[in-house]
Order: C-alpha cells, then structure tokens, then sequence
C-alpha cells in the first residue's frame, strides 16, 4: 500500500512542482520547518535505548563518515570527469560529493523499516565535521576554496534534527499515548517527500529545462551508486539487514541544498544545478528503493 502510494505521490507532486511553479517555490521557507516537523513524529518511534545501543559501537557511525567523506566526492569527479562536464558542473557534483549527509536519510530510513536511531547519529557527525571537511575536501579534488559555517551547520542541525528528535522523544516518555499514531507516519513522511520534491522541481524549473542529459547522467549515477556501494559495505562489514541499508541510504542522501548554496556563493548559478538535481533524485530514488528494503 505505501509503496503504491509513493509512487503516486512522485508522479502527483512531479507534475504539479513543473504545472504550478510558483505555488511550490512560495513553498521553499517551509520545507525546513516540514522536515522539522517529520524528524518530530519520528522521535515518537524511538527510545533512549536506541540511541544507547548505538553509542556503545561509536566505529559503526565512522563508516558512513568515512565512506561520505572518501567515496562520494571521488565518485563525483571520477563520474563527471568520465562524462566530460564542464568546469562549472564539475564543481557543483563535487560539492555534492563533498557535503554531510542529508537530513532527507532519515525519513528514506524510516520508510524502509532501517535503523532510525543510526541514521540520525550518522547525520549528526558528518554534519558536525563537515565544516573541516567539505572545504578541504574540495580544494583538493578542484582546487577552489569554499567556506562553510560551523555555526550554521550546527544551528540548522537543531532546528531540522536534533530538537525535534529529542522532542519526539521526550513526548513518547511523557504521553505514550501518541505512540499509537505510528501507523500513520509512513504516510505523512511520503505526502512531505513529495511536496519536497515538487518545490525542488519548481525553483529550479528553467535550470532543469536547460539541462543537458550527460549532467542528468551523472547526477544520477552518483546518487545510485552511493547507495548502492553503502550497502554493499554495510554488508562485507557484517552488518545486519537493517543497518547495512541504513548505512546505504546515509552513503548515498547528500546534503544537496547546502551544496547548492555553496556553489551560488563561490562558482555559478550553472554549478548550483547539480546540487538541484541531486535533490530531486535523492528523494525519488530514496522513496523507490525504500521499497525494495521494506522487504529485507
């Protein structure tokens, strides 16, 4: 039923992001807030133990800081340069490689019957590291430098997870109660997916008609090999089932909008659009594969 419904709720809100451009883009100061309110619900699902049982293997939320840090910006470069990207492109898939992992993880991993808790820890430090990171990262694969802020990586980490997480968290201790409304969240994460996608698609609707199918290529094969090559990881590690696709879907959701920011600020408009696109394949690709590991 859900994956059913995700698959409408991707071609709905599509058609509608491209049909009602400027409805959803009006729309991009609440997406935070949306997100906001989905990590919420999902701290409703968990426990303190969760997060306990996590923290005592620290070197399993290492991995997926290892493999965002190494594989995805050098997947990134070795792809564009394979397709002959210009320079401007380039940059952008790079600072896609090179960016945290995306808050978007966690809402796919809660969709796909994953390891809510991990996933959120994982977000957390490669956020929290990113600062050091991601410009270093960088400047060393094209050699251009780019700042990132500490304080508002930080500031958006508490707003969009941490907060809310932990709201959830004291909620379901407080009035357990509402844990009967899990039924229902798979549901709300999949109609705000949605809208996420559509807004996406709506701001950046004359890049995106411009664009030429060798960066869609590109963009694309990043996103599904980082999934890909996470849980393939995940696996030789010795993870289990549900760990090996969390670890998939952090590896493979980038913070896309924050690498979009970073090139609008340091390159070009035209290096911003891998960022774009990332952001619309993340959330289709990550809302279709969740259905195949909703069954593992």
């Amino acid at each position: 039923m859900e994956a059913l419904l995700g698959l409408v709720v991707i071609v709905l809100f599509s058609l509608l992001g491209m049909h009602a451009a400027d409805f959803f883009a009006s729309l991009k100061p609440a997406v935070t807030y949306m997100l906001a309110l989905v990590m919420l619900c999902m701290g409703l699902t968990l426990k303190i133990e969760d997060f306990l049982r996590v923290f005592k293997k620290p070197l399993i939320i290492g991995y997926a800081g290892f493999l965002q840090f190494s594989l995805m910006p050098l997947l990134g470069y070795s792809i564009a340069r394979l397709m002959e990207l210009n320079d401007e492109l380039l940059f952008g898939v790079v600072l896609v490689g090179s960016a945290p992992g995306g808050t978007a993880s966690n809402v796919i991993t809660y969709l796909s019957k994953g390891d809510v808790a991990y996933s959120v820890s994982m977000t957390t430090f490669s956020t929290l590291i990113s600062p050091l990171l991601t410009p270093l990262l960088t400047y060393l694969f094209i050699g251009k430098r780019v700042e990132v802020s500490f304080i508002e990586m930080t500031k958006d980490l508490m707003l969009i997870t941490l907060t809310p997480v932990v709201g959830g968290l004291v909620l379901r201790r407080f009035m357990p109660g509402l844990a009967l409304l899990e039924r229902f969240l798979p549901y709300l994460a999949i109609f705000f997916i949605g809208i996420i996608i559509a807004v996406v698609l709506a701001i950046n609707k004359g890049k995106l008609e411009k664009v030429g199918i060798d960066a869609v290529i590109t963009v694309m094969l990043h996103n599904i090999l980082g999934l890909a090559i996470g849980y393939i990881v995940g696996v030789l590690a010795g993870f289990e089932r549900t760990m090996a696709k969390t670890l998939s879907i952090e590896v493979g959701v980038q913070n896309s909008g924050l690498a979009a920011v970073l090139a609008l600020k340091h390159f070009s408009p035209l290096s911003a659009l891998p960022g774009a696109l990332f952001s619309l394949f993340q959330n289709v690709n990550g809302l279709l594969i969740s259905m195949l590991y909703r069954k593992l």
